[in-house]
Order: structure tokens, then C-alpha cells, then sequence
């Protein structure tokens, strides 16, 4: 990850690590495991979001901007090696949601960035 103030760019790749890491959990179980189910089910949520803020645009100069960034680059950092612990899925599937809620508040400032112009 990344010890600056994070581009859009950036946090596409963030999201790409985590999607890869997610990738390579999933491998772990079973296809029809509850467990690998819920990796596929937030795999394509994040892949969703990274679309999203692919096409999305940014003023990153702002200071909702640059927060919301923190937030996905901190979180990153915290799950990327919780992820690969398989026997411990519950708190990577509760990182994840916070994962993809501060992903949503990130668009969020796009959607504000775009009504100010």
C-alpha cells in the first residue's frame, strides 16, 4: 500500500490487491461453502466498486476526498493479512463491509465533486 495521500489511481490498485488476496481465499474452500459463497458475493461487490471509481471523477484535493482515501488505504493495511487466514473469516467478511462502506463514501464524494461543477 501506500504511505501518501492516495490518487484515484491508487485506490484502484488498493482494491485490486484486496481483490486478488479475496481470490485467493476463496480458493481455499469448497465452491459451495458458505464461506467461499460470501467471498465470491463480496469479490463482485468490490470488483462493482472498482468499476465505479474507475470511471469516476475527483476532486482530490478535498478534504472528504482525501479522508474517505485514508480510510480505504488504513482498512487495506489492517485486512491484507487477514484475509489469508482462513480460520478466521468472520472478522475478514466484517473488514470487508467496512471495506466497501468506505468505498461507497469515497463515490460519494465523486457524486459531490460532479454537483459542484
Amino acid at each position: 500500500m501506500f504511505d501518501q495521500d492516495l490518487s484515484r489511481l491508487d485506490l484502484i490498485r488498493v482494491i485490486g490487491d484486496i481483490i486478488t488476496e479475496i481470490d485467493v481465499a476463496r480458493g481455499s474452500f469448497p465452491k459451495e461453502s458458505p464461506e467461499r459463497k460470501e467471498f465470491d458475493a463480496w469479490r463482485r461487490d468490490l470488483d462493482a466498486k472498482q468499476h465505479a471509481l474507475a470511471d469516476a471523477v475527483f476532486d482530490e484535493g478535498m478534504a472528504a476526498y482525501q479522508s474517505a482515501s485514508a480510510d480505504i488505504d488504513t482498512i487495506a493495511r489492517d485486512m491484507a493479512d487477514a484475509i489469508a487466514d482462513v480460520n478466521n473469516t468472520a472478522q475478514t467478511f466484517e473488514d470487508l463491509a467496512r471495506l466497501a462502506s468506505a468505498i461507497d463514501d469515497l463515490l460519494g464524494c465523486a457524486a459531490s465533486a460532479v454537483k459542484a461543477v
